[in-house]
Parts: C-alpha cells; sequence; structure tokens
C-alpha cells in the first residue's frame, strides 16, 4: 500500500513540474528588426521584437555570422531585456571578435536566445534568422 501511494505522489509531482509555466515558456520567439553597422563594422546593434511576461528580467544573448570571401566574420555580444507583458524591442549589440573580420553591409545569419528569470528560475526561447544589416 505505502508503494502504491509513494507512487502516485511521484506521479502527481512530475505532472505539477512539466505542467508549471517557466520564464522559457513566458516569452515568444524574437524576430530581428533592425541591424545596424556600428563604428565602420567592428560593431552592429541589432533590435529584436520580443513580448515577454512582465516581471521578468534577464538578457538577451546575439550571434551574428556572415560570409566575406572564403572566411567568416563572427561578432558576438548581448543587449539587456525587462519584461513589460507588451509587445517591446530589445536591444543589443555584437561586437567583432579582436583580430576578426569587419561586418560588412549586407545579408548576416543573426541568431541567439534570451536568459529570462524570475521566481521559478531563468529560460528563455532562441531564434535565428537571415537578415540584412545596413549602415
Amino acid at each position: 500500500m505505502r508503494r502504491i501511494i509513494t507512487t502516485i505522489a511521484l506521479l502527481g509531482l512530475s505532472l505539477f513540474v512539466m505542467l508549471a509555466p517557466t520564464p522559457a515558456s513566458a516569452a515568444n520567439d524574437g524576430e530581428v528588426t533592425s541591424a545596424t553597422l556600428v563604428a565602420r563594422g567592428v560593431a552592429v546593434d541589432v533590435s529584436i521584437a520580443v513580448t515577454c511576461q512582465s516581471g521578468l528580467s534577464g538578457g538577451v544573448e546575439l550571434i551574428i555570422r556572415q560570409r566575406s570571401g572564403d572566411r567568416v566574420a563572427y561578432a558576438s555580444g548581448w543587449g539587456p531585456v525587462h519584461c513589460t507583458g507588451q509587445p517591446q524591442i530589445a536591444t543589443g549589440r555584437a561586437w567583432v571578435e579582436g583580430g576578426g573580420l569587419v561586418i560588412k553591409p549586407g545579408v548576416a545569419l543573426i541568431s541567439g536566445g534570451f536568459d529570462l528569470c524570475g521566481d521559478v528560475g531563468c529560460g528563455g526561447p532562441r531564434f535565428e534568422q537571415t537578415f540584412r544589416i545596413t549602415r
């Protein structure tokens, strides 16, 4: 009898954990809305549209890759996010790695993810899209 009660309790607890809301489910996928060169390609300012649950905060990680001849230019960075529950724009800056190729106007792969924290932990959606970087 004790084993049956323990099994039922464990099943109930695991169901509760699986259905509990997490910060990862509290934000929609980000969508890049603009990407602008900074300092002649040494950095890129990226704006991302996101809606996330009010009270969560954290950041967005950015990774940019762009073909440059037979090589790949690479930049990475982050930006802060303070969720309002309404659609908003999060802005971050990605810097070219030291000694790397500069980013140029044109199409690049922009990817990353949100790390949003609240009372139940941290997490968030990832995104990846091709986008035209402008001056």
